[in-house]
């Protein structure tokens, strides 16, 4: 939490890869929205998206590089 409250993008919200299995029904009820999973520089989103689509989500997308690489 304290790496999204340094900075993210409009809009975010936050949901920690570690948080998925339990909360994602309730952070993202949706399976078909379009998602964009990040963190800082690519490697904890890149397991967030994994998770995002073994649970039936269909339009996930990670931001390679993560932050760092805007």
């Amino acid at each position: 939490m304290q790496e999204f409250n340094e900075g993210h993008l409009r809009g975010a919200i936050h949901l920690a890869d570690y948080d998925i299995p339990a909360k994602h029904k309730l952070v993202l009820p949706n399976k078909n929205q379009t998602v964009i999973v990040y963190c800082q520089n690519g490697g904890r989103s890149k397991k967030a998206y994994k998770k995002l689509k073994k649970l039936g989500y269909t339009d996930v997308y990670n931001l390679c590089g993560g932050l760092e690489n805007m």
